[in-house]
């Protein structure tokens, strides 16, 4: 990715945390593109229909016309083409009217249902000039002071002065206005004026961060909405003689669905008069020749973020030209960290998995638009058309749909099984059609790690230790990557792992965490379970910029397959993409191939740029220390461009905001819940995602205990200082927002949110 722009656009979008479209036409040269016109065959009467189909590089899109009933240009949603199969819905109408049909070269035929009935529609495509309109892939203001992305479905408005961004659904809006240079908390406030679904209140933040080069002055503004289903979010940024301001407006339920989309119209904000800097062709310069003041970049930025241990490898032209560890392995014995030192890489490892699936095309056991479920019969998802076509690039692209679903893995660690996670996708609803937006799910990646296992003819229920051995057999061994390794008992034999650290609440100061947390990423081992160190990822990294050519000269993938992982499959921002198992973006202009990771207590990235041949790894073991890992990569590549240091000052920012966001969670988290609050509440509960949880006392403490963890439960006040919810505090899951709620009948739940999502523990009796 762009890491000059994004930096600030994923500071914008923070709260939304809490990622070339696959079409499936390869076998099918008929494309549904255009326009098409038929009818409806309702009972008594033919209801004539107009339909455009349009894709671009966000997805297929689509609006629909309706005359006899006065609608034109009805957005459509979950546009899916695969072969022959087409679907498309009206957004916004009650009864689900949905048409699922059949492409021929010029007909699409089949059922279209509403409300539970369902009725023949037949559409022909239509020869009118000009009915298939191009896609609006990028708007311009109309006096061209700035352009914005405007991704497949959504709509753009431009009236007195506000042009707005409207998402397919309606509940996100992105607003922009221009207005003369000046303070920009008012013009801010008046900005709000013009719009619907403003805050009625003032920003309970006002964060200024490094101004990017070009922008003069950047204001953030950060509102207090009282729910956490809403996010409202203001930027200002001054240039020359004009303030350009953004606003932003978000259910959050739907920018669970589409925060992909909504990243990508928000980091594409691009005003015309900043010149953006293009690195192509320039020569960098030698790692040698800047090591000395990287090391000082990451001795300031482990001391400023608490980093308990790091270790930094760098590749240039093909050789490890810099491999060094700092800190401890454990910050309590004080243990030397060193470059075999075993560290947990976690999503990162989803390249591995990626990489043999290349080699399995390669050598021709599956393609990659073999549908999984020709080697893995017993895979299958809630749609049963679906589940017979969803191939092994489907599972890589994080374009399904399907998305991040971690609390199943973290509650069921215990009981779940790789042959468990396979099942469980057969539960998982699909948040937005094929190829719309960004959505990451570990599950669909350590499917596609299993299904590479049964391709090979390994026997169901053996898939976990078949994916390890043949993953070590095949990429592992050849590479060198002795020190590499998904069998934890191995680890903890060998005695030579760090220890896991996450931030303590308290102290701000990273504290050991017990290895066992590690083990709950088992199940989905191919996603991110993998034990490595900085000198076997450097091999790997050599390997991989070699084009799938090993140290010693042995290719253990093709160049064309690799190649093909780093095809951008869906946007995650303006200018990042994920590809199969890599993320795919750019570096001012220049190429950017990688892939991050984070476990419960380390945190991994791996990165090169390709045209330059140059790369890095950094791993810690510190829980989510991805700020300080990201920093050290950029300072590398301004280091050998020569390019101003807007890594230092984005760090001293960023630790700033850190602190700040500490002292406001401990002046907020009350010490205990009392005991009036939580003794009707005491008891078993039962959830059929996340299983059984048990509430009790410990002490003064009401205790939650899913068997995988435990934790203090304690209340969390808002910033108005009135109850606001509980959360989950001390151990590997501080944090978790949960609610004690009394239903209509008296009876009790627990309710454990993530984002606007929520999971239902009834009392069990």
């Amino acid at each position: 990715m762009n890491r000059t722009r994004p930096l600030l656009a994923r500071m914008l979008l923070c709260m939304l945390a809490a990622v070339t479209v696959s079409t499936a036409l390869a076998q099918n040269d008929t494309t549904p593109a255009g326009t098409w016109e038929g009818f409806i065959e309702l009972p008594g009467t033919m209801l004539g229909v107009s339909v455009t189909l349009s894709l671009d590089t966000t997805g297929w899109s689509g609006s629909i016309d309706i005359p006899a009933q006065g609608a034109y240009g009805m957005p459509l949603e979950g546009v899916s083409v695969w072969g022959a199969d087409v679907t498309f819905a009206i957004a916004g109408v009650p009864g689900a009217p949905k048409f699922t049909g059949t492409l021929s070269e010029d007909t699409i035929q089949g059922a279209f249902s509403q409300s539970g009935q369902q009725f023949p529609f037949s559409l022909e495509r239509s020869t009118a000039e000009g009915t298939s309109p191009a896609a609006q892939t990028l708007f311009t203001d109309a006096a061209g002071r700035y352009t914005v992305q405007i991704p497949g479905g959504w709509a753009v408005a431009d009236e007195g002065g506000v042009v707005t961004v409207t998402s397919p659904e309606g509940g996100m809006q992105v607003h922009f206005v221009v207005v003369p240079a000046g303070d920009p908390s008012p013009a801010v406030s008046e900005a709000w004026s013009l719009v619907e679904g403003a805050p009625d209140n003032d920003p309970i933040q006002a964060l200024e961060p490094p101004s990017a080069a070009g922008i003069d002055h950047t204001v953030l503004y950060n509102y207090d909405t009282g729910t956490p289903t809403v996010l409202h979010q203001a930027l200002a940024q001054t240039v020359g003689e004009n303030l350009y301001l953004m606003l932003i407006t978000a259910d959050m339920l739907e920018a669970q669905r589409r925060g992909a989309q909504l990243q990508v119209v928000a980091s594409s904000f691009t005003i015309t008069a900043v010149e953006q800097v293009d690195l192509t062709g320039v020569t960098p310069r030698r790692v040698g020749e800047v090591t000395a003041e990287l090391e000082e970049f990451i001795e300031y930025a482990m001391t400023g973020y608490g980093i308990p241990g790091a270790a930094v490898a760098i590749v240039q032209d093909g050789e490890v030209v810099y491999s060094r560890a700092f800190g401890v392995a454990d910050a309590v014995s004080g243990e030397p960290l060193t470059t075999s030192t075993q560290m947990m890489i976690g999503s990162t490892g989803k390249t591995l998995t990626s990489m043999l699936i290349a080699q399995l095309v390669d050598e021709g056991v599956i393609t990659w638009d073999t549908p999984v479920v020709q080697v893995l019969p017993q895979f299958a998802v809630g749609d049963e058309t679906l589940t017979q076509t969803i191939t092994f690039r489907n599972l890589l692209c994080a374009c399904t749909g399907v998305p991040r679903r971690d609390f199943e893995l973290l509650f069921n660690a215990n009981e779940l099984t790789a042959e468990g996670i396979i099942e469980s996708l057969a539960t998982f609803e699909f948040f937005t059609g094929f190829g719309e937006a960004f959505q990451y799910s570990n599950q669909l990646v350590a499917t596609s790690g299993y299904a590479a296992a049964a391709a090979l003819g390994a026997e169901y229920g053996t898939l976990q230790d078949e994916y390890a051995r043949v993953l070590g057999e095949r990429l592992l061994t050849p590479i060198g990557m002795v020190d590499t390794t998904l069998d934890f008992e191995e680890v903890i034999t060998a005695g030579r792992h760090a220890v896991p650290h996450q931030q303590s609440l308290e102290s701000g100061v990273y504290e050991p965490i017990d290895l066992g947390n590690e083990q709950m990423l088992s199940p989905v081992a191919p996603a991110g379970a993998h034990w490595s160190t900085v000198s076997d990822m450097a091999r790997y990294l050599q390997t991989v910029m070699a084009r799938g050519v090993t140290q010693d000269g042995q290719r253990v993938v093709s160049e064309e397959n690799l190649l093909v992982t780093w095809e951008p499959q869906v946007p995650v921002s303006a200018t990042e993409s994920y590809g199969l198992g890599w993320m795919v973006g750019e570096y001012k202009g220049l190429p950017w191939i990688y892939h991050g990771g984070n476990t419960i207590g380390f945190t991994s990235e791996f990165t090169f740029l390709p045209s330059a041949d140059v790369g890095i790894v950094v791993l810690t073991n510190a829980q989510a220390s991805n700020a300080f890992n990201g920093a050290v990569e950029v300072r590398l590549f301004e280091l050998l461009f020569d390019q101003p240091a807007e890594a230092a000052a984005q760090t001293e920012y960023g630790l700033n905001l850190a602190q700040a966001a500490l002292d406001d969670v401990r002046a907020r988290l009350l010490a205990s819940t009392p005991a009036e609050e939580g003794e009707p509440f005491l008891g078993t509960y039962f959830n059929a995602a996340l299983g059984t949880i048990t509430l009790e006392w410990e002490g003064e403490q009401l205790i939650i205990d899913a068997g995988e963890f435990r934790a203090q439960v304690r209340p969390f006040l808002s910033h108005a200082g009135e109850f606001e919810t509980y959360i989950t505090y001390g151990g590997a899951m501080t944090g978790l927002p949960v609610e004690l709620r009394v239903g209509d009948g008296g009876e009790a739940f627990v309710v454990i949110s993530v984002g606007a999502e929520e999971y239902v523990f009834g009392r069990v009796e």
